[in-house]
């Protein structure tokens, strides 16, 4: 089911403040070990932290607890270190063991990178690249665009399965795809998208190239074929927080509906699928619809309110040839093309 924004930023942080945690407690069982082989080790350890505590309440002209100067406690703790870094030398440990093991060293796995000096930071804390990656393989995640769906892009689109009648109207096709796609990945989509032609010619791969690529511009989509949201429909029917429930597919920046026709519609589903193609309409909200229905098919289907939308409502593309599964098997087992 579709998540909003809110809820996937909420969850990212919870996955990250657990992971630190989680790498902080590594870090605390692998320190313990060592500090119970070496115990000078937790001696030094105990005493730099009061030489730091002293060096606070100097800055602050509170009493300390050594009475010393900052050089003599700066002194004294350098010579501390130095014992460690020789007590580690000693029995072969890497003073890395007593570290944190971050996943991502630029941020500390907190997804953002600060750049302190003077112990300030010299500038506004920026997206670390961890944290982009992250975000796209949620909106992957929340689209439903996972698997083989995921590496149907635009670049793989292969015209020349196609018979060579049809090449170049499958050609403006595609094109169209993509220029709907950049608009939609913009914000700047107004328009809707419906894709139509017989069984096996790529409307499916082009409806997930248009999500994939408004996915890579960060944006929310959500993919659905038409079984599945009958699905979620069927599962949201008596939930008594629905229209909660629903708003992340009825906001999101895409909304996707692939093979519309391939299941048996009741008037309940009918009503519901009027209701999310009307509302996206009215809000000039982008969807994509494919189909394998002729027109008069999808009035025969959905009834005439739901087909008059997607035909007159919705900018119709048609895919012309045959079965493009046959050419690709045939290349697949070194056959002629």
């Amino acid at each position: 089911m579709m998540t909003s924004l809110s809820d996937m930023t909420s969850e990212r942080m919870r996955r990250r403040e657990a992971r630190i945690r989680q790498l902080e407690q590594e870090r605390d069982e692998r320190e313990a070990a060592i500090l119970r082989r070496i115990p000078r080790l937790a001696e030094i350890k105990e005493v730099q932290a009061e030489i730091g505590l002293d060096l606070a309440r100097l800055y602050l002209n509170r009493p300390t607890r050594f009475r010393m100067t900052f050089a003599e406690l700066r002194d004294w703790s350098l010579r501390l270190s130095r014992e460690r870094e020789a007590l580690l030398r000693q029995h072969g440990i890497d003073p890395h063991e007593l570290e944190v093991h971050w996943d991502c060293p630029a941020c500390r796995n907190t997804g953002w990178i600060r750049e302190v000096g003077d112990g300030e930071e010299v500038s506004p804390p920026r997206k670390c690249a961890c944290l982009i990656q992250e975000e796209i393989e949620d909106l992957y995640r929340a689209a439903g665009l996972t698997g083989p769906l995921r590496e149907h892009t635009f670049d793989r689109f292969d015209l020349t399965v196609y018979p060579p009648e049809y090449q170049k109207h499958n050609a403006g096709v595609l094109a169209d795809c993509r220029r709907f796609a950049e608009s939609a990945a913009s914000g700047n989509a107004r328009t809707s998208l419906l894709l139509q032609g017989p069984v096996g010619l790529g409307k499916t791969f082009l409806a997930c190239a248009i999500g994939n690529r408004v996915i890579a511009a960060g944006k929310t989509v959500g993919y659905f074929t038409l079984s599945e949201f009958i699905d979620l429909i069927r599962t949201q029917k008596f939930d008594e927080d629905r229209s909660s429930a629903m708003q992340p597919l009825l906001e999101a920046d895409l909304i996707i509906l692939d093979d519309l026709g391939a299941e048996k519609v009741t008037d309940f589903v009918a009503q519901e699928l009027f209701n999310l193609i009307n509302l996206r309409l009215n809000r000039q909200m982008p969807m994509v619809a494919s189909t394998n229905l002729l027109p008069e098919e999808l009035e025969d289907t959905y009834g005439e309110r739901i087909a008059s939308r997607l035909l007159y409502g919705f900018e119709a593309l048609t895919l012309k040839g045959s079965d493009v599964r046959k050419v690709l098997r045939r290349r697949s087992s070194g056959g002629a093309r």
